[in-house]
C-alpha cells in the first residue's frame, strides 16, 4: 500500500438529494494498493494500523480532492480560446472553423494533444469528454496522448457535412470507417471510451444523423455527444431547418440519439417538454457557465433540470471557455445560479465536479469519489505557498467555511499534483507568485 496524508474532502452521495454527503477528514489518508485502486480512507492513525509499513507519501495541510470531471471541451479548440465573434454562430465561422482546420497537418495535431492533455491534468482534471478533431489522423493523436498519460478519455471524431468549410466536411460514407476503427481502439485501451460526436443538428444531414443512430445502437458501450439550445438564434435556425421536429430535443430524438449515455451539452434555452423526454430518456446535461458568458448565450437553469432528476455535469467547453480548470468553473457556476436564485453550497459544488460528473457519465463505480474499490485518481490542492489564501483560510471557522473559500479563490496554479490510477501523472508546474 501507499498512503497519501492530508486534508481529504469527498462527496459520498447526491446533496441535492440527501443531506451530509460531504465527508471532510481534517487529519485524513488514503491508502492506495498495488493495482492503484483505493483501499481505504481514513483518520490518519487509523489508516496507518491498517497497513503498518507502508510508504507514506505525506501532503502536509494541502487537500486531496477526487479527480476533477469535465464533461464537455472541444480539443481542435485548443487555440481558440479568447477569439472574437457576435454570438455563437458568428464565432464559429470566424474564430473556430480557421482554427479546426489547422488539425488536418498531423505533426501540429501530435503536439497540440500533448500540450491539450498535460493542461487537463495540471488543472487537476483527471476525466474528460472531448469533442475531436474531424480529422482521423488528428483523433489517433488524441488518444496516443490520452493512453500515455492515464487519463480517463471519452472522446470521438466531430461529425459535420454541412454549413461549416469544405475541409471540415465529410459525408456519413466517408466518416464510417475512421469511425469505426477508432471504436475498435478503444476496446482494446484502458480508460479511453468512444463517443460519437454530431457537431450540433445545423452541421449534419438527416443522413449524417441516420448514421450516429445506427452507430449507437450498433455500438452499446459508445457515448454521444452533442449541442443542444445554446442560443436563441440557434436554436431558432434548427427549428426552420427541421420543420418537422417538435423542437431541438426531437431532432435527435428522431435519430435514436437520445439514451442514458447521452451527453447534452449547455441546454440553456430548453423547453419544459424537451425536459421532461430527458428526463424520461435518462439523458446527461453539460453545465459550461463560463462557456455561456463568453458568447451570452444565456443562464443555466440547472434547478429545472434537477427536479426532474437529469444528471447534470460541468464543463469547460475550451474554447469558447477560456479556462482549462473545472475547478474555476465551479464559482462561475455559483455565481450563475445566483442569478437565477438557486443558492449552491460547498458540497453541491464539489459534487458537480466529482460524483454528479461520474454519474452523468455513468462512471460512478470507477471515479467521483474516495469509496474503497474505485480508481485512485485524485489532485493536491496546496494553498500554503500563496500567503493570502493561507491567510484567508486562517480566518474560516471550520473545514466547510475553507472549502467555500477555496473553490472560489483557488485555481490550477494550486494544484500541487494530480494522481490518476494511484500513480503520479502531473507534479507542479508553474510557481505562485
Amino acid at each position: 500500500m501507499t498512503i497519501h496524508t492530508g486534508t481529504i474532502a469527498h462527496v459520498r452521495g447526491d446533496p441535492f438529494g440527501a443531506e451530509e454527503a460531504l465527508e471532510i477528514i481534517e487529519q485524513g489518508a488514503l491508502a492506495i494498493d498495488r493495482s492503484g485502486r483505493i483501499g481505504l480512507l481514513g483518520e490518519r492513525n487509523a489508516v496507518f494500523e491498517a497497513f503498518p509499513n507502508s510508504e507514506i507519501i505525506d501532503h502536509g495541510n494541502a487537500w486531496l480532492i477526487p479527480g476533477l470531471i469535465d464533461g464537455h471541451l472541444h480539443f481542435p479548440q485548443f487555440y481558440a480560446t479568447a477569439g472574437p465573434g457576435n454570438g455563437l454562430l458568428d464565432w464559429l465561422e470566424n474564430t473556430v472553423y480557421p482554427a479546426e482546420a489547422s488539425f488536418a497537418d498531423e505533426l501540429f495535431a501530435r503536439a497540440a494533444a500533448e500540450r491539450f492533455v498535460r493542461h487537463l491534468l495540471a488543472c487537476g482534471t483527471t476525466t474528460a469528454m472531448v469533442f475531436g478533431s474531424q480529422f482521423y489522423d488528428a483523433n489517433l493523436a488524441l488518444f496516443d496522448a490520452a493512453a500515455r498519460s492515464g487519463i480517463r478519455l471519452i472522446t470521438g471524431m466531430t461529425l459535420m457535412d454541412r454549413n461549416a468549410p469544405p475541409i471540415l466536411l465529410r459525408t456519413a460514407e466517408q466518416s464510417l470507417d475512421p469511425v469505426e476503427k477508432l471504436i475498435g481502439l478503444c476496446r482494446t485501451t484502458p480508460r479511453l471510451y468512444y463517443a460519437i460526436t454530431p457537431r450540433f443538428a445545423l452541421s449534419c444531414s438527416p443522413a449524417l444523423l441516420e448514421m450516429c443512430g445506427a452507430l449507437l445502437k450498433c455500438h452499446p458501450e459508445t457515448y454521444l455527444q452533442t449541442h443542444i439550445n445554446e442560443t436563441r438564434t440557434e436554436t431558432a435556425a434548427v427549428r426552420a431547418a427541421f420543420p418537422r421536429s417538435r423542437h431541438y430535443l426531437d431532432v435527435y430524438d428522431g435519430f435514436g440519439l437520445i439514451t442514458e449515455r447521452t451527453m447534452l451539452a449547455h441546454s440553456i434555452h430548453t423547453t419544459d417538454a424537451e425536459l421532461d423526454r430527458m428526463a424520461e430518456a435518462a439523458c446527461a446535461v453539460c453545465h459550461c457557465p463560463t462557456s455561456n458568458a463568453y458568447l451570452g448565450s444565456g443562464l443555466f437553469p440547472l434547478q429545472k433540470h434537477l427536479t426532474r432528476g437529469i444528471r447534470v455535469a460541468m464543463g469547460t467547453d475550451v474554447g469558447a471557455g477560456t479556462q482549462f480548470s473545472v475547478w474555476r468553473e465551479l464559482s462561475q457556476a455559483y455565481k450563475v445560479q445566483q442569478l437565477r436564485d438557486c443558492r449552491l453550497d460547498a458540497c453541491h459544488l464539489l459534487y458537480l465536479a466529482t460524483l454528479g460528473g461520474a454519474k452523468a457519465l455513468g462512471l460512478e463505480h470507477e471515479a467521483g469519489s474516495f469509496e474503497t474499490g474505485k480508481s485512485a485518481d485524485f489532485f493536491v490542492l496546496d494553498y500554503e505557498q500563496d500567503s493570502y489564501l493561507a491567510a484567508r483560510l486562517g480566518r474560516c471557522e471550520n473545514a466547510m467555511d475553507q472549502l467555500f473559500c477555496l473553490l472560489h479563490l483557488a485555481d490550477e496554479r494550486h494544484v500541487g499534483a494530480t494522481y490518476v490510477h494511484g500513480r503520479l501523472a502531473a507534479p507542479r508546474n508553474r510557481s505562485l507568485p
